[in-house]
């Protein structure tokens, strides 16, 4: 996996900060915004953090496949220049709304669709995905277990499916993995909340569907640690991966959940495992635990006009009730309103970045160097 290391004229932070994309994104998307500014990397990197940037395997400058992974290799394209101007950079122009908070979408950088200057340079430097869901998720686990292993304990920031990949690897490398900051981690667990609007229209709602085939591990499409054991049987068929929703190779795991109607918070309905604290579906039964991620505190960042704003909240309640700290942060709470999920890369990201940034040294605050010490 090829990885970035950029450091500071001090390090002052305790803790290094990793940085992971998500699909069809690449590591730039943390250094260069499509509108020539530096990107978050740059903003952790003054605030005196080491900054690892990864391109995970079979994405970008981690394009070096074995004969095997050439063999499973299934490429997904990159989405057409209508579905991603749709769904995360011109959100408020859709023709039918796709979510209630849609049309609130005002910080991309530009008008956000084809032709505009910004959108054009965006739209250049995604790239296609290469192996299927659960190979992507098993390397890219791999790779960051590795680098965790070099740089030490660390904070893990992830987008989308890159924050999918932090839970992989603090999975397996807990003692190394202070913090999971999840921006707009893909979702919800165990189930879609994809349905349809008028005409047919793709539209998100808080009331997810139970899919068998989608993250059947709440939060990955493999295995992660839970108590007692997830059981498993055989792999299921393979299947096209050009739908993010679809899962492939997957084993079938017997992590009994059900569908939720939740009481307060709005209503809506997730995805749980029985045993569920405020619904209507009570059993004794005591729901597994994500035992590994229980040792370190993790944060869902969700933008107001996103279509994540209609889930991220059920990812929440799903690690809550598999025993892990986190907290569910959502942008609008803290002044900050209009953007989509791309939040990163839009106008106002340096002032999420502030934020995310606070929220991190709550926890481990910054360190003058041993030279300086004496004037602090």
């Amino acid at each position: 996996m090829y990885v970035e290391r950029l450091d500071p004229l001090e390090v002052v932070q305790p803790l290094p900060i990793i940085f992971i994309h998500g699909d069809w994104h690449t590591g730039q998307i943390w250094t260069t915004k499509p509108d020539g500014r530096p990107g978050w990397a740059a903003h952790f990197l003054y605030q005196g953090y080491r900054v690892f940037v990864v391109d995970l395997p079979a994405s970008g400058r981690s394009n070096s496949l074995t004969g095997s992974q050439v063999h499973i290799a299934n490429q997904s394209p990159v989405p057409n220049k209508g579905i991603v101007s749709r769904d995360v950079t011109a959100t408020a122009s859709q023709t039918h709304e796709g979510w209630e908070t849609a049309k609130k979408h005002n910080k991309w950088p530009g008008n956000g669709q084809p032709g505009d200057e910004i959108f054009e340079r965006y739209y250049a430097s995604l790239v296609p995905l290469l192996l299927r869901k659960v190979d992507r998720q098993r390397l890219g686990q791999s790779a960051l277990s590795e680098l965790l292993e070099i740089t030490g304990p660390a904070v893990l920031i992830g987008e989308g499916t890159g924050a999918t990949m932090a839970w992989l690897a603090a999975d397996v490398k807990p003692h190394l993995v202070a913090h999971v900051m999840a921006i707009e981690p893909a979702g919800p667990p165990c189930g879609s909340a994809r349905g349809q609007g008028l005409g047919g229209s793709r539209r998100f709602t808080s009331f997810i569907r139970l899919d068998p085939n989608v993250r059947p591990y709440g939060l990955a499409d493999i295995p992660m640690r839970f108590e007692p054991p997830v059981s498993e049987s055989d792999p299921a068929d393979d299947n096209n991966d050009d739908d993010d929703e679809k899962n492939t190779g997957n084993p079938s795991p017997k992590l009994d959940v059900l569908p939720t109607r939740i009481l307060n918070e709005g209503g809506g309905t997730c995805v749980m495992q029985r045993c569920a604290d405020n619904s209507h579906v009570r059993t004794t039964a005591q729901p597994r635990r994500l035992v590994n991620l229980q040792r370190m505190r993790h944060t869902v960042v969700t933008a107001q006009a996103s279509s994540h704003s209609t889930y991220d909240w059920a990812t929440v309640k799903f690690l809550r009730q598999a025993g892990v700290r986190v907290e569910g942060k959502r942008l609008e709470e803290y002044g900050v309103t209009g953007n989509g999920h791309l939040m990163f890369l839009e106008v106002n990201s340096d002032e999420i970045a502030c934020l995310i940034g606070m929220w991190i040294s709550g926890r481990f605050p910054a360190q003058p160097p041993p030279h300086l010490s004496a004037f602090f």
